[in-house]
C-alpha cells in the first residue's frame, strides 16, 4: 500500500482542487443513490481504506451507522474529526479476523490498484456484505489514462506505451500501481455472487477539459459539476470516465 502519511499535502491539495471536489461529488451521488435500492432504515456501512472519511462522512450524515477502517492513524483522525463515525486502525487483510459481522454496503475506493490481484481483494469483501447488501469498488480507468496522455499532454509517445502497460505511476504519491480495468473486476464480483452490477462513471469529460484554469472559476465548475452528475451513468462516457466505479449486489 501506499505511504500516505509521507504525501498528505499533496493529497489535501488534490481533494481540494476542482477535480478532486467532483470525484467526490459524484461519489456521493452514486452512493446515495446506492443506499436509496438497498432500502430500510439506516445501513451499516463498512469503508474499507477510507482514508479522512471523504467518501463516509455524507453517509454518516445522512444518518448510517459507518465505519472507516483504512492503516493511517493521521487519515482516521481527521475521519474522525468531520463526522459521527467509528473507526478502525488496520488493513484490508486482516478483516476476516475482525470479527465485524456484516454490512449491508462495503466501499473499497482507489485501494484494489495497490494490491497484487483483484480477485482476492473482490473474497474478502464479500466476505463481510450481507444478503442483499452491496459492494462499490471504484480504480482508475485505464482507456481514460491512455486518453489524458494523448490528449491534455499531447505525448503520443505515452500513449502509445500505455495501451498495453501493466502498471502506472501515480502522481499524488510516486508510486507504480496496477492497471485495472472494470472488466476486470465485474468478473471477480461475479466469481463471488455479484452478479448484478451497475457501472457509474467518475469525471467523464472533466480531464479532457485541457485548460485547468477554468475549472476554478466558480460558474464553469458548477456547470461542469451539473454535467459529470448528468453523465455518470449514461452510455458511452461511463467508457472513457477518468475513474470507474463499480456498484454490485448480493441477492438475498
Amino acid at each position: 500500500m501506499t505511504d500516505v502519511d509521507n504525501h498528505l499535502d499533496d493529497w489535501r491539495a488534490w481533494q481540494e482542487a476542482p477535480w478532486g471536489r467532483l470525484r467526490y461529488r459524484v461519489a456521493a451521488e452514486t452512493l446515495t443513490r446506492t443506499c436509496t435500492t438497498i432500502g430500510g432504515g439506516p445501513l451499516r456501512v463498512l469503508d474499507v481504506g477510507g482514508g479522512d472519511g471523504s467518501d463516509a462522512a455524507p453517509l454518516a450524515d445522512a444518518g448510517h451507522d459507518v465505519t472507516v477502517l483504512d492503516q493511517s492513524e493521521a487519515l482516521l483522525a481527521q475521519a474522525r474529526s468531520r463526522a459521527d463515525l467509528s473507526t478502525i486502525r488496520s488493513g484490508l487483510e486482516d478483516i476476516p479476523t475482525l470479527g465485524l459481522g456484516s454490512f449491508d454496503l462495503v466501499l473499497c475506493h482507489n485501494v484494489i490498484q495497490y494490491r497484487p490481484d483483484t480477485t482476492s481483494v473482490v473474497r474478502v469483501l464479500a466476505g463481510v456484505v450481507a444478503d442483499g447488501g452491496a459492494i462499490s469498488l471504484m480504480a482508475p480507468n485505464p482507456p481514460a489514462e491512455l486518453l489524458t496522455a494523448a490528449i491534455r499532454r499531447a505525448d503520443l509517445g505515452e500513449a502509445t506505451d500505455l495501451l498495453d502497460a501493466p502498471t502506472i505511476r501515480t502522481q499524488t504519491f510516486g508510486q507504480e500501481v496496477r492497471r485495472v480495468g472494470a472488466d476486470e473486476a465485474i468478473d471477480a464480483l461475479a466469481d463471488v455472487g455479484f452478479s448484478t452490477v451497475t457501472r457509474y462513471g467518475i469525471r467523464c469529460v472533466t480531464d479532457y477539459v485541457t485548460d485547468d484554469g477554468r475549472k476554478h472559476e466558480p460558474d464553469f465548475y458548477a456547470q461542469l459539476e451539473t454535467l459529470e452528475l448528468a453523465l455518470c451513468d449514461r452510455e458511452p462516457y461511463v467508457r472513457t470516465a477518468r475513474i470507474w466505479q463499480l456498484v454490485a449486489r448480493r441477492r438475498g
